[in-house]
């Protein structure tokens, strides 16, 4: 009973750490995402999910070598030996070196993956482009869709509204804010509109949710979601 109590408290410590290292490298990414992207005029700034999956992903990785890397030098100072360290670090950088090339093309996608609204332009880079878009309110953004859809959870009395707040560019290109302000939820949707009715964008409202589907999905926010859907 002994052993396995024991046996219980290693594999603790192992997830404990390994999960402290994970989490410490999904902030790096995120730092660095956000000093490639952010701006000082910057009136709103996001990373989208997809840069979020990398980042999570690549931070198990990551998070997982530098457990081994810090388990090595553990073993290292107990048994007082620098070459068991060293053995123990070759081992790991092998087994390592592939996972970790294999995810900074992927890292490089994500760090510059980004949504950044600012008074004079709209700046976002999708994930899989190498280059960011710029567009002007005046020329570069065309119209706002505003549209919902109700999606069914595994739990089938579960469901969830998922509104569409997207923006049209010039180009043909587009983008969903409301898919992307994780940071912020409905509350951030809210602020971002606010700042683009400012801007004399035309608006199209291709489906609006009646009474009690608002009433079911919202709270404080209701007067703010009947008045969108009915522009």
């Amino acid at each position: 009973m002994k052993k396995e109590g024991s046996e219980k408290k290693l594999w603790w410590l192992f997830f404990l750490r390994f999960g402290f290292f994970s989490v410490i490298w999904f902030f790096v990414f995120y730092f660095i995402n956000k000093q490639i992207n952010y701006t000082e005029d910057a009136i709103y700034f996001g990373t989208p999910l997809s840069a979020y999956w990398v980042f999570f992903l690549s931070a198990i990785i990551y998070g997982l070598t530098t457990w081994g890397i810090y388990f090595y030098i553990k073993e290292g100072i107990r048994e007082k030996s620098f070459k068991a360290f060293q053995s123990g670090v070759g081992l790991v950088q092998r087994l390592a070196i592939i996972p970790i090339l294999l995810t900074l093309p992927f890292l490089y996608l994500g760090v510059t993956n980004a949504l950044v609204i600012a008074e004079e332009k709209i700046t976002f880079s999708t994930f899989w482009s190498l280059t960011q878009n710029e567009y002007d309110w005046t020329d570069g953004v065309k119209y706002v869709d505003i549209d919902y859809s109700i999606s069914i959870e595994s739990d089938s009395n579960r469901k969830s509204f998922n509104g569409k707040y997207i923006l049209h560019f010039s180009d043909g290109k587009q983008i969903d804010l409301w898919a992307n302000t994780l940071e912020g939820g409905i509350d951030t949707v809210q602020e971002i509109d606010s700042f683009i009715q400012t801007k004399n964008i035309p608006f199209y409202v291709r489906r609006a949710p009646a009474e009690d589907t608002i009433n079911r999905f919202f709270t404080e926010n209701a007067n703010f979601i009947r008045e969108l859907y009915s522009r």
